[in-house]
């Protein structure tokens, strides 16, 4: 990680895990989400079978932004922190 990268995520981790989570909700999990709808609606209508009833896919909606978004969140965030604690590129120079 080099020192501006450093610098970002010190501002990114300043404003908190929590809020981290959320952004990627929003960044990831409604963008996963979306696409399994396509999936979801599109698949019946090639196969010519009924639909599911929308509150089915709206609680499906849901869970993927939801499931995907957290787990997206999670797992960018660790790499990140371990990286943050390490000696930056540039101070590795003599």
């Amino acid at each position: 990680m080099t020192k501006s990268e450093k610098e970002r995520w010190e501002q990114e981790r300043g404003r908190g895990y929590n809020r981290y989570l959320i952004r990627s909700i929003v960044r990831f999990g409604l963008l996963f989400a979306v696409l399994m709808m396509l999936w979801e609606i599109g698949w019946p209508v090639l196969k010519h079978r009924p639909a599911e009833p929308v509150w089915e896919l709206a609680v499906k909606f849901m869970f993927y932004a939801l499931f995907f978004g957290v787990w997206m969140g999670v797992f960018t965030w660790r790499p990140r922190e371990r990286d943050y604690g390490k000696p930056t590129e540039d101070e590795d120079a003599p």
